[in-house]
């Protein structure tokens, strides 16, 4: 791979200090030093993505990701294993959108192929699509997360597409990539959905959901969410305007920092966790560094998580995890089967196909899935995932 015709190197800006995520991170200058890195079995790979697309101009802003490193490399290192890898910005001779993209799912195409875990930072939310390819390519199916207020999918007053989001409805609605995926969405905000996009999200999309209200009332319901997700797309207009202003669409109402930095670290802690997506910074109007900060300790939080995977991940015969099986009053669902584990306190369910054929298998599930079960009720979870256990 010519690294050299993808990427410029970062910047001698980055103060390197003792004890400092600096000091953990290598950054290297040229293709046999990107190569040499990368041999080195990094924990990440950090990429900076400087191009943003809006009414069909490319904008390119470098001190995004300048910003938010210099942040990022400021805090202190979550563990002495951890090892990064920033091999610097994308680049592009010809900064059209359909150019930027396809350099994007090239690049991490490749550093995918090489079993790397990948954190873009910086540039709008439509690199998702170009992200959502390079993990398709890997031709294995996978789950995507995103963490936004919005679905982004029609126009609230024309009920037409949004020409500037068409990468979402492109990537939800309309992809072939030739491999089974599934979606998650955390963080919805209703005073944000069309009537059309929630008939979308019902009776098309079937995709499970955490509105912005359930988060703040419990994060941990969100984990699941993120257990098994190989793509996490961050809009980080999803953070509270007093947290992060300098974003897309700021608004008062959002997720607090703390409650988002749960969340990454949920995600890192992923058994699959391949690519972060950190979106839609506008470093323009970010006067007091703000909202950098918040992106980097976004960054960070996921990092920790990263170097303290969970040991639970369940064993062929299951004799790691207990079994609880909850009977219910339904003919056609007569009991539901759930593990959990002893010491993380994770939970999973068991699902059967539809007509049952095939094996019964597990999936990321809540302690209030649970508790549905016993007062009686089949959780929605369930059903969602019995639609689409063929794919997974």
């Amino acid at each position: 791979m010519n690294w050299e015709a993808y990427v410029e190197p970062v910047q001698a800006y980055i103060p390197l200090r003792s004890s400092r995520l600096s000091v953990a991170t290598i950054f290297p200058k040229g293709t046999p030093a990107i190569e040499a890195a990368l041999g080195e079995d990094p924990t990440a790979v950090i990429l900076g993505l400087p191009y943003y697309h809006r009414g069909g101009v490319t904008f390119k802003w470098r001190s995004a990701t300048h910003r938010i490193r210099q942040c990022l490399y400021q805090f202190a290192q979550p563990s002495m294993a951890l090892r990064l890898v920033d091999i610097g910005d994308l680049w592009v001779s010809d900064p059209s959108p359909a150019s930027v993209s396809e350099a994007i799912e090239e690049l991490v195409q490749a550093l995918l192929a090489e079993g790397h875990t990948v954190i873009c930072i910086g540039g709008g939310q439509e690199a998702a699509h170009p992200l959502y390819r390079a993990l398709a390519a890997q031709e294995r199916p996978f789950l995507y997360a995103l963490i936004d207020e919005r679905l982004d999918l029609i126009d609230t007053l024309t009920g037409e597409g949004l020409p500037h989001r068409q990468y979402h409805s492109d990537m939800l609605l309309d992809e072939r990539v030739g491999v089974s995926t599934w979606g998650a969405l955390i963080g919805l905000a209703w005073h944000w959905m069309s009537l059309e996009e929630e008939n979308l999200l019902h009776q098309k999309l079937q995709y499970p959901y955490l509105r912005l209200h359930e988060v703040l009332e419990e994060p941990n319901w969100a984990e699941p969410f993120l257990r098994m997700a190989s793509l996490v797309s961050v809009d980080l207009a999803v953070l509270r305007g007093a947290d992060a202003p300098a974003v897309l669409d700021v608004s008062p109402e959002g997720l607090p920092i703390e409650v988002a930095a749960k969340l990454m670290r949920f995600a890192g802690m992923g058994y699959r966790s391949e690519v972060l997506h950190m979106a839609n910074y506008f470093p323009k109007r970010d006067s007091d560094n703000r909202t950098a900060w918040a992106a980097a300790l976004l960054v960070w939080y996921f990092l920790e998580g990263q170097v303290n995977k969970p040991t639970d991940f369940p064993t062929p015969d299951r004799s790691n995890l207990y079994r609880q099986i909850v009977p219910l009053r339904g003919e056609e669902v007569p009991e539901l089967v759930f593990y959990q584990h002893p010491s993380t306190g994770r939970w999973w369910i068991q699902v059967t196909p539809l007509g049952r054929s095939g094996p019964a298998r597990l999936f990321p599930c809540t302690e209030r899935d649970y508790q549905t079960a016993l007062s009686g009720e089949v959780p929605r979870l369930w059903e969602l995932l019995r639609l689409v256990f063929p794919a997974f």
